[in-house]
């Protein structure tokens, strides 16, 4: 279990390595932010961006811009390791859209499920865009009841419809080239 720290100092994971730790809470927020960039374009929100949406959802001034940075970087200016408190933690991750707040940051199984819950938010996205918004939202109106393995098998078909879908359309395309030729 990762201990996190409440204070400026001596956070530690079980093996007693806060550089660990440090890495780990970067490694997160690396992707969180990385999934950002993906729905904006590419472009990545800056960290005064991310500070001002997370203060405006507190109501109050809870993370500065240059703690996103240190955290994201897993060292502050000076070259030492971050002990971010938990609420710094909660919030980081409330500002993603995150409940689970420092728990996703520390608790590998915790990751593991809101990682799989953003995929599939994902997954859900890039077919709002191949069908067009009334019938997604339908399509998640009638999920919505479903069991987990209901939801994985809906997903998996989803991705088997597009993969047949793409190998159609490339098996048309080389259809149209040899009958040119």
């Amino acid at each position: 279990m990762i201990s996190v720290g409440r204070g400026a100092t001596g956070a530690t994971d079980e093996t007693g390595r806060p550089a660990e730790r440090a890495r780990k809470i970067a490694d997160r927020l690396d992707r969180l932010i990385g999934r950002e960039a993906a729905k904006a374009g590419g472009r990545s929100p800056t960290y005064r961006e991310l500070t001002d949406r997370i203060n405006r959802l507190a109501g109050r001034d809870v993370i500065s811009k240059d703690t996103i940075r240190n955290l994201h970087h897993g060292v502050n200016q000076k070259g030492q390791v971050p002990n971010p408190t938990v609420d710094t933690l909660d919030w980081l991750g409330r500002g993603f859209g995150i409940q689970a707040g420092a728990s996703y940051f520390v608790d590998d199984s915790k990751a593991a499920v809101v990682d799989e819950q953003l995929d599939r938010l994902e997954k859900m996205g890039d077919l709002r865009q191949a069908l067009g918004n009334s019938e997604v939202v339908s399509l998640v109106q009638r999920a919505s009841g479903l069991s987990d393995g209901s939801l994985h098998m809906l997903v998996a078909l989803a991705d088997k419809l597009k993969q047949l879908e793409e190998n159609a359309a490339t098996g048309e395309r080389r259809a149209d080239v040899s009958d040119g030729a």
